[in-house]
C-alpha cells in the first residue's frame, strides 16, 4: 500500500500572520493568528488538502471546540489536537508548521 502524499497536499505552512480581523488567508502556506499573545482567538487558514475551505480552529476557552496553540521561538505554530476538517474529510497535525497527515482507517479484519 502507498502511503505517498498527492501533490495537492501542502506539507507545511511558510508563514504565520498575526491579523486583527476575521480575514480570508491569501495563500495556501499561511497561518492567520486572529488576535495576539495570549487574546489569540483563532488560527484560520486554507485546508491543506487543496479543497480550498478556510479552517477556522477556535482557541477561545469559553467555547466549544477549541484548540491550543503554541508559538516556537522560530514562530512556528503547534496546535492540538488534531483537525478533522467536516467539508472535505481531511485529518492532519499541525505540528511547527507542519502538516502531518493522519493515515486512512484501516478496517479491521
Amino acid at each position: 500500500m502507498d502511503l505517498a502524499v498527492p501533490p495537492r497536499r501542502t506539507q507545511s505552512f511558510s508563514r504565520v500572520l498575526d491579523v486583527d480581523s476575521f480575514s480570508r488567508p491569501r495563500s495556501q502556506r499561511h497561518l492567520l493568528v486572529v488576535g495576539s499573545g495570549p487574546s489569540a482567538k483563532w488560527v484560520r487558514f486554507l485546508c491543506p488538502c487543496g479543497c480550498g475551505s478556510v479552517l477556522a480552529l477556535n482557541l477561545m476557552k469559553s467555547y466549544l471546540p477549541r484548540w491550543t496553540m503554541m508559538r516556537d521561538p522560530k514562530n512556528r505554530l503547534t496546535v492540538h489536537p488534531s483537525v478533522h476538517s467536516t467539508t472535505c474529510g481531511a485529518h492532519f497535525f499541525i505540528r511547527s508548521n507542519r502538516v502531518e497527515w493522519c493515515s486512512p482507517a484501516t478496517p479491521s479484519r
